[in-house]
């Protein structure tokens, strides 16, 4: 009979979430792996972007362990009950190895309050265009004396179980404000005319670019940059975005359309990538399995019909 030992005595079985918090409802340390892929380009964050309204979905994708689960609430169809469970589950089933962030529509104070008060550890910020939209944005993330952020009494239970990584900080204020981090998506030509103060407001954390937004509002071709053949204007504007984010020491955050992709995003200044988009990766799966189906079938009825061509031809001779 193999011999038994629990859990808490095999330390390989353990996953390793160096940036978790002392409870799974409270944000990870996004703040410090920012600055830890920063510092050393192998640390940078991989993740997977969350667009499928389904916790089911959000337990597989945080059962691969990724470093982060981008939980999209801006064009995903999340309802504030999903979206403060999908935190929950991200966090939980990947034992604090993904940290969450989430893209809330702009000025949708009930998203923004749901994902904070779920333990989200990065917010995005859809369409900024100006320094102050970052500065606005602030106060209402972060709890006094940097910002005014309301106080939930839903988010603990008080005398049951109160820990944080931080000393007199029983309720967590410390860790969300140490831990939550604020990343402006730059996605329209003023936008971009303004990347350089957007990125010097002390306290943004990373940016992202959004380049389908941004070429429809500077009215070019959004098909020839997707499929790689971008109009200079395009390729001029992300010059500017990326040497803002380099000017100012900050992580650019973003998915990569494939992993051969991945080389040349982190020599751009990316440390927190979406390898994969649960929404594109299934269709993408189903749509690959289902033409090499075909492909099989056409070829079986080629070959049987070569073999019967053959049979009736000696049939004849």
């Amino acid at each position: 009979m193999a011999e038994y030992k629990p859990y808490s005595e095999q330390p390989h079985l353990h996953t390793s979430a160096p940036y978790r918090s002392a409870m799974l409802t409270y944000p990870g340390n996004l703040r410090q792996a920012l600055k830890d892929a920063m510092a050393d380009p192998a640390k940078t964050l991989f993740g997977v972007a969350h667009g499928i309204p389904s916790v089911f979905v959000t337990k597989l994708l945080a059962q691969t362990k990724p470093d982060f689960v981008w939980i999209d609430v801006e064009h995903g169809m999340f309802n504030r009950l999903e979206l403060h469970d999908a935190v929950h589950a991200a966090q939980t089933h990947s034992e604090g190895k993904a940290l969450v962030i989430v893209r809330v529509p702009k000025n949708d104070e009930l998203s923004l309050t749901t994902a904070l008060d779920a333990g989200a550890a990065g917010i995005i910020i859809p369409h900024v265009e100006s320094a102050q939209e970052v500065k606005d944005m602030m106060k209402e993330m972060y709890y006094p004396p940097l910002g005014h952020r309301s106080f939930s009494p839903w988010t603990f239970t008080p005398g049951v179980y109160d820990a944080s990584l931080y000393p007199k900080d029983k309720y967590n204020v410390a860790t969300a404000n140490n831990h939550v981090c604020i990343i402006p998506q730059i996605e329209s030509v003023k936008g971009i005319e303004n990347a350089d103060e957007i990125a010097a407001v002390p306290g943004v954390h990373a940016l992202m670019f959004g380049p389908g937004d941004y070429l429809i509002d500077a009215g070019l071709d959004l098909e020839g940059a997707m499929s790689g053949e971008p109009d200079p204007t395009f390729v001029a504007a992300m010059g500017k975005f990326g040497a803002a984010a380099a000017k100012n020491g900050l992580p650019i955050f973003g998915g990569a359309m494939s992993v051969d992709m991945v080389p040349m995003l982190i020599q751009q200044g990316f440390r927190a990538i979406a390898v994969q988009f649960d929404v594109w990766g299934l269709s993408k799966l189903i749509h690959g399995s289902l033409t090499q189906a075909r492909a099989a079938a056409k070829q079986v009825a080629a070959e049987a019909n070569g073999e019967s061509n053959g049979e009736s031809n000696e049939a004849k001779e």
